[in-house]
């Protein structure tokens, strides 16, 4: 084994293609596909091409671990600041034992790139790295609610007919829910008008990044665009979509935005579609509410769709979910660093506009960076 070593690698480097100089027998740097490549050089942050895009842990020239980097912007006390955000860490296998994961993290933290640091949709094992690196981890209620039973099924091997059979009855309560439910979407369907757009308008983003909290990640119209536009991936089944909220006579009211995404293996389940609403904003929660916007967002998915999440830190959104019959499921977490601890409250949950699309949870799949 020769010296362990982290490279950096800037978005100027990421743009001539640099970081394939290192061997690569453990596909660290094959992970760089020319679509994340595209999706990460779009990014509307990252204005500074001398900034790091990834940082690449090397045993002599051999890559044996990862992660990548983005600029964002948070709105702080009505101020704008830049931060640095990042994810899809993984290290290889046998070099986890020597610290490869923490030393790629406490690379990215001692930057002098950014004061602020944001980061979300990581496994619970790098939650006492982060906490060694005085990060504050916030732990926020995730809700589910399942819409297909067939890939439970399907897991244990039923086919054809039979699996049919056992999906189609199975279902009956999420179809009896659905009764419900969709008593409920017409009622707000006389009121509003829910339209698919590929372009995101401006008064989206200004929604998005003008609601009453003190903190907030920035989704501005750009931001918005990119998430819409661009994934990690580009699978076929990888899709985001957004949806304008307006009155009936065209008045803006709201917005929500999901994604889907297919997994090969997603715990004891294969070959399912999962659901996530990522964004959402209204213009008087009096009028629509956070719930209602979940509402209208829960029917907007493809229809084999196993199951959907969203996310609430607020009490009466969540008694809402739960009679719609999302159930707690889990929670997402999401680590904020100050390093000039400029802002004594910013560890307050409370303080903070929270959405399952915070950092650059929308553009990646369902799971969990790989750091251990």
């Amino acid at each position: 084994m020769s010296e362990l070593a982290i490279q950096r690698v800037s978005y100027k480097e990421l743009s001539e293609f640099k970081y394939k100089s290192f061997d690569d027998p453990y596909e660290i740097v094959a992970f760089m596909t020319d679509h994340l490549r595209e999706t990460m050089l779009a990014c509307p942050n990252n204005e500074d091409k001398s900034k790091t895009a990834l940082y690449i842990a090397t045993d002599g020239n051999v890559a044996v671990g990862r992660v990548l980097q983005f600029g964002t912007k948070l709105k702080a006390d009505g101020e704008i600041v830049s931060a640095q955000t990042g994810g899809s860490t993984y290290v290889e296998e046998k070099y986890r034992p020597l610290g490869v994961g923490a030393s790629l993290l406490f690379a990215s933290k001692k930057s002098d790139e950014y004061d602020f640091k944001i980061n979300s949709l990581f496994s619970k094992m790098i939650v006492p790295m982060l906490l060694r690196l005085k990060y504050i981890i916030f732990e926020i209620p995730q809700y589910g609610i399942l819409r297909d039973l067939t890939p439970m099924f399907a897991s244990v091997g039923l086919k054809g007919i039979p699996l049919n059979v056992c999906g189609t009855i199975a279902n009956l309560p999420i179809r009896l829910m659905d009764v419900i439910n969709k008593t409920k979407r017409r009622k707000l369907l006389k009121k509003f008008v829910v339209r698919k757009v590929t372009e995101v308008p401006e008064w989206a983003g200004e929604i998005a990044s003008n609601d009453s909290h003190k903190y907030m990640e920035l989704h501005d119209k750009k931001w918005l665009q990119w998430n819409l536009d661009y994934n990690m991936n580009g699978y076929p089944d990888d899709k985001q979509s957004f949806y304008t909220i307006t009155d009936k006579s065209g008045k803006p009211v709201g917005f929500f935005m999901t994604k889907e995404r297919f997994e090969e293996k997603a715990g004891r389940y294969h070959n399912v579609l999962r659901g996530t609403i990522v964004e959402w904003g209204t213009v008087d929660p009096d009028v629509l509410s956070e719930a209602d916007i979940n509402l209208l967002a829960l029917y907007s998915f493809s229809p084999k769709i196993f199951l959907v999440l969203t996310v609430t830190t607020e009490t009466k959104t969540a008694k809402m979910l739960k009679k719609m019959g999302f159930l707690r499921h889990g929670i997402l977490q999401m680590a904020i660093y100050d390093k000039k601890k400029k802002y004594d409250d910013i560890g307050n949950i409370n303080l903070w506009r929270i959405r399952y699309g915070s950092c650059n949870t929308i553009i990646y799949g369902q799971t969990p960076h790989q750091i251990s």
